[in-house]
C-alpha cells in the first residue's frame, strides 16, 4: 500500500527567531576592587562573592547582598570592577564603556563613585546610552535650599536616564542598591518605585520643610508613612519625570526595535507592498498589547497607528529600501501617586 508521503514530500525547516533581546532587568554593580582578574563576574548569592575573595566591608559584597535581600528578587548580579589609572585617580565612565564591551546584559547601573563630579559625569553618560544610572546621596546640603548639592546639578540638566536616593546616614554603603533591587524584578515602567517597604533600609525621620525640599529637587527618600517604612518622593528622575513614564518609553523603543529586527533577520526578503508593511504593523501591534498587559500602557482609547500605502510612495523612495513614516499614538497608563481633596458628609 501506498503512503501519503510516497507521493507528497513534506519537509518543514523551523525558522529561528533573532537572539537580539535586551536584558532591562539585570542591574550591575561597578566598584573598585582586586578580588577576580577578569573584566566582570555574575553572582546569584552573595556567598559565593566570598568564596572568590571578597570582603564582608567591600562594596560589591554589601551592594550585592543588600540587592538580592529584597522580595521580590532579581536572578543574578553582574559585578564589574574600576580600574584606577596611574595616578590613582578614577575613570568611571571608561570603566563602564569597558564593562559593556565585556558584558552589555544588564540594564540598571550602580557604582562607588563618591563624588559629585564623578557622579554628574556618570550620569551624562548615561544619558548616551539604554541605561539607567541609579545613585544615593547623604549629603546634608541637599536637604537645604542650596542649588550645589547633586540632585539640583543634575536636576538643571534636566537629565532623565538617572534618579537618586537620599539617605541621612553617611555610614550605609549603597542603599540605592536595596531600592533598585526591590524593584528591578519588574518589568521596567510597570512599577512606581515609590510607597515599597526597602529589605536594609531604616526609616528616617524628615520635617516637612526637608520634605518639601527633596520632592522639589526630585529625591526620594526612605521615611515611615504612619507605622509603614517606605521610600516617599514624587517617583521622579533627577530632569523631573516620572521614573515609570522614562523606563516604558525606554521598554517600548527597545521591544519595537527588537520586534522589526526579528522581521527582517528571519524573512528572506520582505517585500515593498502594502502587505510587508502590514507585517511591521503587527509586530508594533503586538508590543503595544505587551505594553497593556505590563500595565505600562492604557487600551482605553485604543491604539492610533499609521503606516504608508506603498502603492502611493514614488518608485524612488520604494526602490531605496527604507520604510518609514510609521506612526502611532497611544496612552501611558499612568499612576495615581497622591490622593487630594476627598470631600465628605458626615450626619446623624
Amino acid at each position: 500500500m501506498l503512503t501519503v508521503d510516497s507521493i507528497v514530500k513534506v519537509e518543514i525547516t523551523r525558522e529561528t527567531s533573532s537572539k537580539t533581546v535586551r536584558d532591562l532587568q539585570t542591574i550591575a554593580v561597578l566598584s573598585k576592587h582586586e578580588r577576580f582578574a577578569d573584566e566582570y563576574r555574575i553572582y546569584s548569592d552573595a556567598s559565593d562573592m566570598l568564596t572568590d575573595g571578597f570582603l564582608t566591608t567591600d562594596f560589591a559584597y554589601i551592594a550585592v547582598s543588600l540587592i538580592l535581600s529584597q522580595n521580590p528578587q532579581v536572578a543574578d548580579v553582574v559585578v564589574g570592577k574600576v580600574v584606577e589609572e596611574d595616578d590613582d585617580s578614577v575613570d568611571y565612565v571608561k570603566n563602564i564603556v569597558n564593562l559593556q564591551g565585556a558584558n552589555s546584559n544588564w540594564f540598571f547601573l550602580i557604582t562607588d563613585a563618591s563624588t559629585d563630579a564623578d557622579k554628574i559625569k556618570i550620569a551624562q553618560y548615561a544619558e548616551t546610552q539604554i541605561m539607567m544610572y541609579v545613585f544615593s546621596d547623604s549629603n546634608p546640603v541637599t536637604r537645604t535650599t542650596a542649588t550645589t548639592d547633586i540632585f539640583s546639578v543634575l536636576g538643571e540638566m534636566k537629565y532623565t536616564q538617572s534618579f537618586g536616593l537620599h539617605y541621612k546616614d553617611t555610614t550605609f554603603v549603597a542603599p540605592e542598591a536595596a531600592w533598585v533591587g526591590r524593584h528591578a524584578s519588574a518589568v521596567i515602567g510597570s512599577n512606581l518605585w515609590i510607597y515599597k517597604t526597602i529589605v536594609g533600609l531604616t526609616a528616617q525621620s524628615f520635617t516637612s520643610t526637608e520634605v518639601d525640599t527633596l520632592k522639589r529637587k526630585n529625591a526620594q527618600f526612605y521615611t515611615k508613612v504612619g507605622a509603614d517604612s517606605v521610600v516617599v518622593g514624587n517617583a521622579t528622575v533627577v530632569g523631573g519625570e516620572k521614573i515609570h513614564v522614562i523606563l516604558g518609553a525606554i521598554w517600548l523603543q527597545v521591544r519595537i526595535g527588537e520586534r522589526f529586527w526579528n522581521l527582517l533577520y528571519t524573512k528572506e526578503r520582505i517585500l515593498y507592498t502594502n502587505a510587508g508593511i502590514d507585517m511591521f504593523k503587527a509586530e508594533l501591534v503586538t508590543v503595544l498589547n505587551e505594553a497593556v498587559a505590563n500595565n505600562i500602557l492604557t487600551a482605553d482609547d485604543g491604539f492610533n497607528i499609521q503606516t504608508p500605502d506603498a502603492n502611493k510612495l514614488t518608485s524612488q523612495k520604494r526602490s531605496t529600501g527604507v520604510l518609514s513614516q510609521i506612526k502611532f499614538r497611544a496612552r501611558l497608563a499612568g499612576a495615581i501617586i497622591f490622593v487630594d481633596a476627598v470631600e465628605g458628609t458626615i450626619y446623624e
